[in-house]
């Protein structure tokens, strides 16, 4: 018995892989910027550069893995363009 889908997943993976690979990594670089910024009142210069070191990889692999979850590599790269626009639009507003 097959079931109905009303949106399947595209197949289109080369695109997906890409967005993943450089516009999930530049997410998450601003993202772990963010934490730097925000956490530099609450913990010592050294522990939370660190921190936001480790925290790229912990940012980037659920985004590279959620990349693969959009209908196509075309909404791949329009949510993660918008996804960076606005974490990059915070962080240069925090920092000033």
């Amino acid at each position: 018995m097959k079931s109905k889908i009303n949106s399947p997943i595209q197949p289109d993976w080369w695109t997906k892989t890409l967005v993943g690979v450089v516009l999930g990594l530049s997410l998450s670089i601003a993202l772990s910027s963010l934490v730097l910024i925000i956490g530099l009142n609450f913990l010592a210069q050294g522990t939370i550069a660190q921190i936001a070191m480790w925290c790229i990889a912990w940012f980037w692999l659920p985004l590279f893995f959620l990349s693969y979850l959009c209908k196509s590599g075309q909404h791949a790269l329009v949510f993660f363009s918008v996804a960076n626009i606005m974490a990059f639009a915070v962080l240069f507003w925090l920092r000033g």
